[in-house]
C-alpha cells in the first residue's frame, strides 16, 4: 500500500479560550495547501481515500486536494493528534475499503512517528510538506520512504 503523508499548512497561533482544534489556516497556509494540492496534481497522484484529521487545519489543508483530485474526504479522529500507528492504518485502510493508496492529513510529531515505525528512519514532516511511503503490509519496518517534498519545493 501506498500510504501519502500530508501535514496540516500553517496554523493560526493558539488563543486563550479558543480550542486548539478550532485554529484556522493562515494565508499563507491557504496558499501552501493549494500549492501542495496543485503539486499532487501535476505528479499525477491517485488515491483511494483522503482521510483526514477533523481539526479544523488538517481540514483545510486537505479540501484543496480533494477538489483537485475530485474527491470526497473523510475525518477521523485517529488523525486528531493521538498515536498514530501502523495498525491504526490498517484499521482505517479496512473501515474505509483502501486496498493500494491512502492520503492522510495529519500533525506532527504523529506523521513523523508514524514514518519512523514504517521505515525505522527518522523524519521530521514540516508544515505542508508531502511524504510518500509504500509499505507490503503496513507494519513496523515494513516500509520505505520514497519521497519527503517541503512546501518550498511545491511551487511551480
Amino acid at each position: 500500500m501506498d500510504v501519502f503523508l500530508l501535514r496540516h499548512a500553517e496554523a493560526e497561533e493558539q488563543r486563550p479560550g479558543r480550542p486548539d482544534g478550532e485554529r484556522e489556516l493562515t494565508d499563507r497556509g491557504h496558499e501552501r495547501a493549494r500549492r501542495a494540492a496543485e503539486w499532487l496534481a501535476a505528479q499525477g497522484m491517485q488515491v483511494e481515500a483522503i482521510i483526514s484529521s477533523p481539526l479544523i487545519r488538517a481540514v483545510q489543508t486537505a479540501q484543496p486536494v480533494a477538489e483537485a483530485l475530485g474527491m470526497a474526504i473523510v475525518t477521523d479522529k485517529r488523525l486528531a493528534g493521538m498515536r498514530l500507528t501502523a495498525e491504526s492504518v490498517r484499521e482505517m485502510a479496512r473501515e474505509y475499503q483502501v486496498g493500494e493508496s491512502v492520503l492522510l492529513v495529519g500533525h506532527e510529531p504523529d506523521l513523523g512517528d508514524l514514518i519512523q515505525e514504517l521505515t525505522r528512519g527518522q523524519v521530521e514532516v514540516k508544515k505542508a510538506a508531502l511524504a510518500l511511503v509504500s509499505c507490503g503490509r503496513v507494519s513496523a519496518g515494513d516500509g520505505m520512504l520514497r519521497w519527503l517534498v517541503p512546501s518550498k519545493l511545491q511551487a511551480g
